[in-house]
């Protein structure tokens, strides 16, 4: 899981500093909204919840992994496309970014959960047995 967050997260970077790189050449900014929510909500939000995973593994084998990952890389490419559509004054714009919107706000709600239940269990300590480690037990 932190592997594909990761990568995916990365994409969204090359795709923000990309149009970081456009937007400074031709001097036109009209798509700021676009560039930093790509920025923020693709390149680092998706970093540090691929780094959260990689340090929980209780939290990356779990369904909220896969429900907040699939979610996610919906909602936010609906949200960056709703908001073009509305700096570019397109008609029906609202709903598409309301709609991106709030599937992100589920993904980030499904990571959340699984940090508040599985955050810091141990995947080895619940499947593997305790060993006895005091000179007493090995008696």
């Amino acid at each position: 899981m932190a592997k594909n967050l990761l990568r995916c997260a990365v994409l969204y970077a090359l795709f923000g500093i990309g149009m970081g790189i456009v937007m400074a050449a031709s001097g036109d900014f009209t798509n700021k909204g676009v560039h930093v929510h790509i920025n923020l909500v693709g390149w680092v939000s998706m970093a540090l919840m691929a780094m959260a995973y990689q340090v929980f593994p209780a939290m990356a084998g779990s369904v909220l992994a896969k429900v907040q990952f699939w979610l996610h890389n919906l909602g936010l490419p609906l949200m960056a496309g709703g908001i073009y559509a509305v700096l570019h004054h397109l008609p029906m714009a609202e709903p598409v970014v309301g709609s991106g919107s709030l599937i992100v706000a589920l993904a980030f709600l499904a990571f959340a959960v699984n940090v508040w239940r599985n955050a810091g269990r141990s995947v080895v300590a619940e499947t593997a047995p305790r060993r006895q480690t005091t000179a007493l037990a090995a008696a």
